[in-house]
């Protein structure tokens, strides 16, 4: 419990905060990062995902790129969890100044 403590300390004492983060912050939710076991990387699809997520391919193949994106990138449901709220409060209160991620879920917005 001594490091959870030591890192309260510091956010606590910090006056500006930046976070950084990846897909890991939202697969609490249930969103599916690309690269586990069920990753968009280890189903089967004409394209790769990142291929199929680039503005190039939009604007070739627009009606696949929303028909994957549907599919598998716009998840209803999804809710935040911990992390997002948490997110959320330490912007509210001024000391979160920058959220860094490579998520489009939008979640630690909608807990505000």
């Amino acid at each position: 419990m001594e490091k959870v403590e030591k890192l309260q300390q510091i956010v606590s004492d910090a006056k500006r905060i930046v976070f950084f983060g990846g897909a890991g912050v939202s697969t609490e939710s249930g969103i599916p990062d690309f690269r586990s076991v069920d990753g968009l990387y280890h189903q089967k699809y004409d394209y790769p995902p990142e291929t199929i997520l680039s503005h190039t391919f939009f604007m070739r193949k627009t009606d696949e790129f929303y028909k994957f994106y549907y599919d598998k990138i716009l998840l209803k449901g999804a809710q935040p969890n911990a992390a997002h709220k948490k997110l959320a409060e330490m912007e509210a209160a001024g000391k979160l100044t920058s959220v860094i991620t490579q998520n489009i879920d939008g979640l630690h917005v909608l807990t505000n």
